[in-house]
């Protein structure tokens, strides 16, 4: 591309594209919900019902199993930007704290146990604590963002050894989620956006990368560029402003065994891909897609201007707002995730004023089996057989920790 000119983004988002292409079929089973077809062994999965019923699904129980978090009390059970959190085989909870630096470790009873790590740069310190993860035996992985540091724990907290993302060393804070393979590799999406000759106000596309690296921080492996998501550029005599455009699609990634999940939101779509980038599989759900209203629109604007005083501020969005170009449609879902046991868990899009978050569950063949629904302000984190552990946000923002029993009709 002549004069290709990289544009550092404001935030960091998941996008990754998908492109398939969709050839010849074979027959799925009658009661399975789901049209199977093959490809070039590529397999597609259509869904179009689910295989739960009323009497036969998952539910999470009506009250969580556990509670860390409080608004006053001991500061140990205060948290504050929780950035993750894991249930060990042995019941223990871990957290993420980014607000001090810390993985705090609780009891099966939610107890406060220790904590590991504190803010800085020296090993098994962090400056933004971005990301948990497990390995084997219960090893601990958690990311620095700011640094692009992967540092490696015990199952009790005790430092084992760290190392540099190098080719994102010296990047600009534009990479996002962090994810492990089975082997212990690691997978990076980095974002960028670039823009040839002149840039114009208007909408432009970010790129995505997908990397993987080795456990001592060495790439490894390009799996390639691919068509990121949609970013407004307001270009004006001072510059250049990139502005997240309301409702866009917004692509995500779960890293899981030898390979990774993922797609852009603009179609009931997700791609699983192997380690090398290969296309293995394609899960798709046959509904139609909620289109923005009026209604949505003003909800959507009221959230933006919510806490806002100064009335020069707030015209100043009011018109920022009035010139973008809201798209038809709201994205296919909000967000994928894999459970240990292989299901593929896809959050259904909330469009403005809902409250109610639904999950739905495909099996590990990408069939369709059906919504769980999620408690309101609660963000997953990880999905057990039998459990489900996450943040929760009460009525005053506090945060908190809960673990709820995955119950299975």
């Amino acid at each position: 591309m002549t004069n290709e000119r990289q544009i550092p983004l404001p935030t960091p988002h998941l996008c990754i594209a998908l492109a398939i292409s969709l050839a010849a079929c074979s027959g799925g089973g009658p009661d399975s919900g789901a049209a199977v077809r093959d490809s070039a062994g590529i397999r597609i999965v259509e869904n179009q019902e689910p295989l739960w019923t009323e009497n036969r699904r998952w539910r999470l129980s009506d009250q969580p199993l556990l509670d860390i978090g409080v608004l006053e009390g001991a500061a140990d059970y205060q948290l504050f930007q929780v950035a993750g959190a894991v249930r060990l085989t042995d019941g223990r909870i871990v957290i993420a704290n980014a607000g001090t630096g810390e993985l705090r470790f609780y009891d099966p009873a939610g107890r406060y146990l220790s904590s590991a790590g504190r803010r800085g740069r020296g090993p098994g310190e962090f400056e933004f604590l971005r990301w948990l993860g497990t390995l084997r035996g219960d090893s601990l992985v958690a990311y620095d963002w700011r640094n692009r540091r992967v540092s490696i724990f015990d199952a009790d907290g005790k430092f084992e050894r760290a190392f540099t993302l190098r080719t994102l060393a010296q990047a600009p804070p534009s990479h996002i989620h962090l994810g492990l393979f089975a082997d212990g590799s690691v997978l990076i999406g980095a974002q960028r956006l670039f823009a040839s000759g002149e840039i114009r106000t208007g909408v432009y596309h970010d790129s995505i990368f997908c990397l993987r690296f080795d456990q001592q921080g060495v790439l490894t492996d390009t799996i390639g560029r691919q068509l990121g998501a949609e970013v407004y550029i307001l270009a004006h005599d001072q510059g250049i402003e990139l502005v997240p455009l309301p409702f866009a699609p917004s692509p995500h990634l779960s890293a899981y065994t030898d390979g990774f999940y993922f797609g852009r939101g603009d179609s009931y779509e997700i791609a699983y891909y192997s380690t090398e980038g290969r296309l293995v599989r394609s899960i798709r759900r046959i509904q139609p897609r909620t289109r923005v209203s009026a209604a949505d629109i003003e909800r959507y604007m009221q959230r933006q201007l919510a806490g806002i005083e100064d009335e020069d501020e707030r015209r100043e969005i009011e018109h920022l707002y009035a010139g973008l170009p809201f798209p038809e449609t709201m994205p296919a879902y909000s967000d994928v995730s894999v459970d240990v046991d292989g299901n593929l868990w896809v959050e259904d899009y909330q469009r403005p004023g809902e409250d109610q978050p639904r999950r739905t569950v495909f099996n590990p063949d990408g069939v369709m089996l059906g919504v769980v629904e999620m408690p309101p302000r609660f963000t997953v984190y990880q999905i057990g057989s039998d459990f489900v552990l996450g943040r929760w946000r009460d009525d005053l923002d506090v945060e908190h920790i809960h673990l709820y029993a995955l119950l299975k009709d």
